[in-house]
């Protein structure tokens, strides 16, 4: 019989692979020291040695099959923690609004949970024809923050029928919700308003609505809703609720975030007229502008010492120019300050002042005051005058002191009165 001699260091090993294997199909508590040995193919009489050098095998084996265990557990409940994320995914997100037209869409999303690799794909069909398709990649959306995104579809020759607005919204490659939108195009139809003009501008928005004359005078109630796009997405949306519409009836808003000096942005407005038994009628329309600086000089003070200017924000792109006071005579530029313009937005206001390098003499003094903006160019400017009045003191030296006139003050004068009368008295 061949008998293998190894050494303890390397039997000790198979031995807690064995075991490992063993916990690992049996349990701990129902895999016995016979089974082990058994299972590499050696005596029993072989682990009192081992016990004896190293404080007991099953020590070592317990320590190794603890660690294999907890990294196994932490694998699967990773594994787990991921098919539940995806899983939660599914029910967590959906398209809470959906408009189009011929011209563009809008589509808003909104998740309940923190989700990542978003797309929503867009398609415009006609008689089962696909007309314009747009593909929107959302990389991550925060929590219960909705997402709208705006296609615009540039179709050079729609011809009149009924199309379909498609949105599929998936997540991770996995579809969640599939929204269609109906329109019609060519065919006349009779909503009770209609958008007259819509001027959008770095501040905001102005528009007009008016109803429909052939409808009658009867008051009709509208909610408004403006929305700022830079791109594809909107970055602001104001809402404006139960507006009664009888006449031409201007309405505005003003953004509420910052922009981005000389940046495109389009303005979209929503109008929603609710409809007893039908659904909503919806009117829509846009314009694009490019953001500006903008501000104002609302209020001017001079002397001949100095000048103060107050100047007004009139613009969400952050005025960050100047203002120039130019001080002239006989067409001839005598001081000239320049003074950097504290940030300003929208109705933010601050007064600037100056002082003169000297007093100026007497006379009549030309001041123009330039407010220029971002890009160097003028925004606004205010032309007045200085009149200097004439010093009635040579060399800026103050007017003599009176000299005092000797003699009684009133109270001597007083006293003296009334000595003289209680002295006739007594006599």
């Amino acid at each position: 019989m061949t008998c293998t001699v190894k050494d303890p260091e390397t039997r000790r090993s198979e031995l807690i692979d064995a075991a490992e294997e063993l916990f690992l199909a049996n349990g701990y508590e129902e895999t016995a020291v016979s089974d082990i040995v058994r299972k590499i193919g050696v005596a029993q009489h072989v682990l009192p040695y081992f016990k004896s050098k190293d404080g007991g095998i099953h020590t070592n084996i317990h320590k190794r099959f603890i660690t294999t265990s907890l990294l196994v557990f932490l694998m699967f409940s990773a594994i787990l923690s991921s098919a539940a994320a995806q899983t939660a995914s599914t029910g967590d997100i959906g398209i809470v609004d959906l408009y189009s037209d011929i011209d563009s869409a809008d589509v808003t999303i909104h998740p309940e949970v923190h989700l990542t690799n978003i797309a929503i794909d867009a398609e415009l069909i006609f008689e089962d024809e696909v007309l314009g398709r747009e593909r929107f990649v959302i990389d991550e959306a925060p929590p219960d923050i909705e997402i709208t995104k705006v296609v615009h579809w540039n179709l050079a020759n729609p011809g009149d029928g009924y199309y379909i607005a498609r949105m599929t919204l998936t997540v991770a490659g996995s579809v969640q919700e599939v929204r269609h939108h109906n329109f019609s195009h060519g065919i006349i139809e009779f909503p009770r308003v209609y958008l007259k003009y819509a001027i959008p501008d770095s501040r905001g928005i102005s528009i007009i609505l008016s109803p429909k004359t052939q409808l009658g005078t009867q008051a009709v109630l509208t909610d408004v809703e403006y929305m700022l796009v830079d791109g594809d997405t909107v970055i602001c949306r104001i809402c404006d609720h139960r507006v009664d519409v009888m006449q031409a009836t201007p309405l505005s808003a003003n953004w509420n975030v910052r922009l981005e000096n000389n940046h495109r942005y389009s303005a979209r407005v929503k109008i929603k007229v609710p409809s007893q038994g039908q659904g909503d009628s919806i009117i829509a329309g846009s314009a694009d502008f490019i953001a500006k600086d903008d501000a104002r000089i609302t209020e001017l003070y001079r002397d001949e010492t100095g000048a103060s200017a107050t100047v007004l924000g009139l613009s969400q792109v952050p005025f960050t120019g100047e203002i120039v006071f130019t001080v002239s005579k006989d067409n001839e530029v005598i001081e000239e300050i320049r003074e950097k313009s504290p940030i300003l937005m929208s109705d933010d206001d601050e007064t600037i002042e100056v002082i003169w390098g000297s007093k100026l003499p007497a006379g009549v003094y030309e001041l123009s005051v330039n407010l220029v903006g971002n890009d160097g160019d003028v925004v606004d400017r205010w032309d007045t005058v200085i009149e200097s009045e004439e010093s009635r003191y040579i060399n800026g030296s103050q007017p003599p002191t009176p000299k005092k006139t000797p003699g009684f003050g009133i109270y001597q004068v007083a006293l003296a009165i009334m000595a003289i009368y209680l002295f006739r008295k007594d006599r």
